[in-house]
């Protein structure tokens, strides 16, 4: 006569746990591009700072800063984070705008001629992008 069981057997248990990590697994991708375009979303923010004082600095002295760094030490930009890039913490890339381009790139994730597959964001495929007039955008290869 058999006894009845009070628990789980090893085999019970290892299909629970596998049907938990296929799920888990599943879910991995939706979750990374969430947090991609969470990263996105706020280099767009700091961008957006970035170009205000950019614009407020042109209004008071007339010129440019000779680099991004220039705006923190003059005060316009009050928190040092916003100068970094929210994916890789290095430090935007900053370029003056020559001719008076409107769509020239004034300061953007990292160098806008930089490869696509080693960019910061898009899952190493897209970069953020100020423009001298003001505009911002996602720069896709």
């Amino acid at each position: 006569m058999m006894r009845p069981r009070d628990g789980f057997t090893l085999i019970e248990l290892l299909v629970v746990i596998a049907i938990i990590a296929i799920l888990s697994a599943a879910l991995m991708p939706a979750l990374s591009s969430a947090n991609d375009r969470a990263r996105i979303t706020e280099c767009k923010a700091r961008l957006t700072t970035i170009g205000l004082a950019l614009k407020m600095r042109l209004d008071d002295k007339g010129a440019y800063p000779s680099g991004i760094r220039q705006l923190y030490e003059e005060r316009y930009i009050t928190n040092e984070d916003v100068l970094c890039c929210t994916k890789t913490g290095v430090e935007f890339y900053f370029s003056k705008p020559l001719g008076g381009d409107p769509k020239a790139v004034v300061c953007a994730c990292c160098d806008p001629v930089t490869a696509a597959g080693e960019r910061p964001h898009g899952f190493r495929e897209s970069l953020i992008s100020l423009e001298a007039g003001g505009g911002l955008r996602e720069v896709r290869n």
